[in-house]
Formats: structure tokens, sequence, C-alpha cells
């Protein structure tokens, strides 16, 4: 910790700067999709397994919401497991199959965030094996790191976009009282590390800075006055874009306003992407399509937000699961779960309460 500290404290914070670097654009614009918890119950591993080809399919999973990551320059998601070849579980000790990932990529998600309260669920070999998958995939992360130099020197996450530069962090409140491996670092909420990485990030010449949280109470449709407080340290030292999970329900979306100018967002809670959580308000949630524009030195902040919803049946002996999204339930599913997932997005309307606009693009 003396040595870290040291590196912290006395190297220059643009000494340590690794940007990913996407493909430039002359645009000085750019739409970022969120989209929330990626989970791995034990039926949804079963389901997944494909028997004729002897490998794991996820790729039916997002078959119906993946057009819509088309209108988004970059796709961000939380992955909540861990990735491995073998051993896999579902609750309480989430274990994956590598391939997950394989098919996030493959249908549109470009970025993974991997520290939440199930980053340690397999100890340090479930950290480490998540890393070099994703490594493997070419998936750019952050969250969780092999060891204290690649913290310094790998956080925050960039994203180069023609003339703008976003830095992405990430925080967890904690991993469930389970520790990483000897030397690996999971980025926690710890207030003085935020300060001094979005202290970096800004004399990074970064124009932009995200901050993930994982926070909250599960299961609660309203922030807590720690998420507020939170959200609100975030914004003062120079966070504009908050991006929340770990509820597992859709929490409320905010513009963040200072004399009447919009100065960025906080979303308290995207709530699921995917589970076999069935319970109200859990069995889906909302991606947020985040438009960021900037004129003349200023930037202007757009909200859109896509409900969908997790259809869950039972094929072939085997429960499988699709992400709806809103505008496609109808057609898609007509009267099978027909009162769910209406009652799931008359629920998050009413959470969102018309802050931010629906996304009603049909692919």
């Amino acid at each position: 910790m003396r040595n870290l500290f040291f590196l912290l404290l006395f190297c220059p914070a643009w000494v340590w700067a690794q940007p990913w670097r996407a493909a430039d654009t002359a645009s000085g614009s750019v739409r970022l999709c969120f989209i929330g918890d990626v989970m791995q119950h034990e039926p949804q591993i079963t389901g997944a397994w494909d028997e004729e080809a002897q490998d794991y399919d996820y790729m039916p999973c997002f078959r119906y919401i993946s057009p819509y990551w088309q209108e988004a320059d970059y796709v961000i998601g939380n992955l909540e497991t861990t990735l491995s070849d073998k051993g896999f579980s579902g609750y309480p000790q989430f274990c994956a199959p590598w391939q997950l990932a394989r098919d996030l990529r493959r249908t549109g998600v470009d970025i993974l965030t991997t520290n939440n309260n199930h980053s340690c669920d397999k100890g340090g070999t479930g950290v480490r094996k998540t890393i070099y998958y994703l490594d493997s995939l070419q998936i750019p992360h952050t969250g969780t790191f092999a060891d204290t130099l690649g913290w310094v020197r790998e956080s925050p996450l960039y994203i180069r976009h023609g003339g703008l530069k976003i830095a992405l962090l990430s925080y967890t409140y904690g991993t469930n009282y389970l520790p990483p491996g000897k030397g690996q670092v999971v980025s926690m909420i710890d207030t003085f590390h935020i300060a001094r990485q979005i202290m970096k990030a800004r004399l990074d010449s970064a124009t932009h800075i995200v901050a993930c949280m994982h926070w909250g109470i599960e299961y609660d449709t309203l922030p807590n006055a720690e998420q507020r407080r939170l959200a609100d340290f975030l914004h003062a030292h120079g966070a504009d874009i908050v991006i929340g999970s770990h509820p597992h329900v859709v929490q409320p979306v905010e513009y963040c306003v200072q004399e009447e100018d919009t100065v960025g967002v906080t979303v308290y809670s995207l709530g699921n992407f995917v589970s076999n959580q069935s319970q109200r308000r859990t069995n889906g949630g909302i991606s947020v399509f985040l438009d960021i524009q900037c004129e003349r030195g200023r930037t202007r902040y757009g909200m859109k937000y896509l409900g969908h919803y997790v259809h869950r049946p039972v094929e072939e002996g085997r429960r499988r699961y699709y992400v709806v999204p809103q505008p496609e339930a109808e057609r898609l599913l007509g009267r099978q779960d027909s009162v769910l997932y209406r009652q799931f997005f008359e629920d998050t309307e009413r959470i969102i309460r018309g802050v931010a606009e629906k996304l009603e693009i049909k692919p």
C-alpha cells in the first residue's frame, strides 16, 4: 500500500494514461448507451447450452435488443458475474461461460465494467480469468485489475471520439466481504481516490467523465441518501455523467442543473439487463441513450431511454431468455406475458416521470 501511495502522490497523472483509442471522427458529438446488470443465474447458463453445436450460445438472448444498439456509438454494460471455462454457478457466487462476453461483443456491446459485489465470487482466480477472457476477446473493460500498477496505469479507461475524450471510471460499494487475490485491485467507492482519479482525468484533458457506481439498496425504486450524497460529490468534483447499478430495479434519472445550465446527468439505477429474477420490477430494465453534443466550448446533454423486458419461456424442456425491447413487445410476445410486461413498462414510466424521453426508433 505504501508503494501504491507513492505512485499516486508523486507520479504525474498524465504519465499513466493509457487510453483505449476508438476510430476518430470529425463529429463534436457522441451517443453513449448504458445497459444494466448482466447477470447469470444457473437456469440461464443451462438455457444457453447448444447441444448440437456443443457450445454455449447467447446470441438468441440478445437478438431483439441488439438492433437498437446500432443507434449508439458505444454500448457500455455492467458484467455482474465472473467468467470461466468451467465450474459454472449461479447465485450466490456467480461464474458464467466466457461465451457470454463473446456474444455480448458480437451483438454490439463495446465496453464492460467488472467491479461489483460479485467480482470476487470465485476469489482471485475468478478475477484473473475474467480479465483474461475479456482481454482475449479484445473487449475494453475497467473496474478490476491484475495488480496495483495496472490500476494506476489503466484507469481511467478513455474513449476518444472525434474531438471528445471521455474518461470512464467505475466503483463498487463492496464485494460481499470476499477479497480479491493477492495484489489484485477491485475499484471501490472511496471519495479520496475518486477525487484523485477525477483530477487525473481532467489533467489528462478529458472532456467528459463518466462515473459508473455500483451502489444503493436492492429492490428499492428510490435512491437513498447515500446515493444522492455521492452523486452530488461526483458532480461537484467534475464527473458530469453518473450511471448507477446494483438495485436490480429501475430508479429515477435526473439532469444536473446549475444556474439554469444543464451540466450533467445522473441515472440512479438501470435495473437488470438480463437475469432470472421474476419479481415485480426486477424482470427487466432500461438502456439509457445519452447524447453529448459540444458546440463552442459548451456541452448539451440529451437522455432517451429504452425499456426492455426479460421473456423467459420454457422451450424444449429448458427455460430460455430473450431481452425484448418495449417497442417490439406486443409484436413479439402478443398475449404471452402480456400482464407482466405491461406492468413492468408502466412501473418504469412512473419511475422515470417523463424526465427522459422514450427511444421509439424501430430497427
